[in-house]
């Protein structure tokens, strides 16, 4: 995995320069500066993640999911909001991130945003609940009152996550919750079962999801 060299230093705030001889580049940042000359693709500087550490302290992690998100909205992206869209695993781990992301695509793939957050909180709020198992994993698989979620015996759960819905899970694990205090969702339009329906407290609608305490 290589990353954009100048676009990224210069996003986090620090200076880039090249030298056209040695055809490498010396990313500057307060008083540390590192020289590279690793990867030119179609005249960019290209970097593996694991440059950034001595220049900006970042430590990298490989994840199944190679992903990195700029967002600049017109203005320039301050280190902080840059790196807040990095995981924290502050109570969670990389193996929640991983399962937690694939049940949000089989349940709500070709969903919106939002219901793929939705999703992904549910499952959040029954392993916090007390009432289901302690980890996203065993959440998922539950099945002390029958099978909970069908993509686990379907085969759906083994997806690859779309980046979606892959951030989707990672912003329900870093704190992001639109759907507080409920423990079920379902599709009224494709659910075999109206048990849920019928005997659950309903709570509101996101997408093609009604979701119940």
């Amino acid at each position: 995995m290589y990353l954009p060299l100048r676009y990224i230093c210069e996003t986090l705030g620090a200076s880039v320069t090249w030298n056209p001889d040695t055809k490498e580049a010396t990313v500057a940042r307060g008083e540390k500066s590192k020289t590279t000359g690793e990867k030119i693709v179609n005249d960019v500087m290209m970097t593996p993640p694991d440059f950034f550490e001595d220049v900006f302290g970042a430590k990298t992690r490989q994840l199944s999911y190679n992903i990195i998100t700029i967002n600049t909205n017109g203005k320039k992206t301050t280190e902080a909001e840059a790196l807040a869209v990095l995981p924290r695993y502050n109570n969670y781990t990389e193996e929640d991130l991983e399962w937690l992301s694939k049940i949000v695509e089989a349940e709500a793939k070709g969903e919106s945003y939002p219901s793929k957050l939705g999703v992904a909180n549910v499952i959040i709020n029954r392993r916090d609940s007390g009432l289901y198992p302690s980890t996203i994993k065993d959440v998922i698989f539950d099945r002390k009152y029958g099978v909970q979620f069908t993509p686990t015996i379907n085969g759906a759960i083994n997806n690859s996550p779309s980046t979606e819905s892959y951030i989707a899970a990672l912003e329900a694990l870093e704190g992001r919750n639109n759907a507080e205090h409920t423990l079920f969702f379902m599709n009224p339009v494709i659910a075999k079962s109206n048990w849920i329906a019928n005997n659950r407290q309903y709570a509101f609608t996101i997408g093609r999801h009604s979701y119940y305490y």
